[in-house]
């Protein structure tokens, strides 16, 4: 994989100063595009656009960090030479060193996206996906570090991860991690010792002819084990073939979690603990608060549940999911 980080970190500063001037190279496999930085040492991304596709409109746009300025006449300076050439140009223009590394991490995935010579609409997708990524970066985390790393590890476990993340929740406050046709499987991952966990008891109250699995992992953090980030890098070197999988899997981490980089390298979990732990459960095995049992003018219950005594499923992710999907 591409890492344009390391291309980034070995570019000199443009010995010109003009906010247009950038330090630059071509990308390996892209080569209409280039990854760069300005005189203020800031990445950008230059994205080739070809003379018939030059007047089309899209508004700039400088918003959360992130500057977008579109048939942009660029002074390109690489190997003791300077061109001129017109690009769509996204920019981050923070001072964060690890929302930078966030954005040179989503270059390296979406220029899969663009290819060499990206249509108009395509130019706009791109666009709206940085812009997605840093305003969901301005907001607080919206899930627990571990309950992320668990369902990384479920999607690192298949020998089919494309077909588990074409079925993972796109919006995090989804009722269920995963779905695939009528078939719905929750992540739920305990610190403890004891398979406690918590719910919402429409996770395991299914509606009509749909099929709830909870997949349930135990971890544990410990200095020796997996960070998220190694079972993101894991995962990236499976979806070499599927770019549009490792996009989503790539945008969902960041938008979900953030920034604290520190936190995401830093905090390992015991990953044969949760190779060993990893149980499947029909969410009527499951103890539970029955609908019927709940008043109708009582809504969003939650409690917990301690599955230890609870008949699992000898089973994996793979096998449970096959008759549910296409092949």
């Amino acid at each position: 994989m591409i890492d344009l980080k390391e291309i980034y970190d070995k570019l000199p500063l443009p010995q010109n100063q003009n906010a247009n001037t950038y330090s630059a190279n071509a990308i390996k496999g892209y080569k209409n595009h280039r990854i760069a930085k300005n005189y203020a040492d800031n990445p950008s991304l230059l994205i080739f656009v070809s003379e018939h596709n030059q007047d089309f409109g899209i508004a700039n746009q400088n918003l959360f960090n992130i500057k977008i300025s579109h048939n942009q006449k660029c002074e390109i300076e690489a190997n003791n030479k300077t061109i001129q050439k017109h690009f769509s140009v996204i920019s981050y223009t923070g001072h964060n060193s690890d929302v930078k590394d966030i954005f040179l991490s989503t270059c390296q995935v979406l220029i899969q996206s663009l290819g060499q010579t990206p249509s108009n609409r395509k130019i706009k997708f791109v666009v709206s996906k940085f812009i997605e990524l840093f305003k969901s970066l301005q907001e607080t985390p919206q899930k627990s570090l571990q309950g992320l790393w668990a369902e990384l590890f479920l999607i690192e476990q298949s020998l089919i991860p494309e077909k588990i993340i074409d079925g993972w929740h796109i919006i995090p406050e989804e009722k269920f991690d995963f779905s695939f046709g009528k078939l719905r499987i929750e992540m739920k991952s305990s610190g403890s010792e004891y398979r406690t966990h918590f719910f919402n008891s429409t996770q395991l109250n299914p509606v009509h002819n749909t099929e709830i699995i909870i997949a349930s992992v135990l971890v544990n953090i410990n200095s020796g084990g997996t960070s998220l980030m190694e079972l993101l890098e894991r995962l990236n070197n499976k979806l070499n073939d599927y770019p549009s999988q490792k996009e989503k899997l790539h945008l969902l981490v960041y938008s979900i979690l953030g920034t604290d980089s520190d936190k995401i390298n830093q905090t390992k979990f015991d990953y044969q603990l949760a190779i060993e732990s990893l149980r499947f459960y029909h969410s009527s095995e499951v103890p539970k608060i029955n609908n019927i049992d709940i008043p109708s003018e009582v809504s969003n219950v939650k409690f917990i549940s301690n599955l230890t005594n609870s008949k699992y499923i000898d089973t994996n992710v793979d096998e449970l999911i096959k008759q549910h999907i296409e092949d």
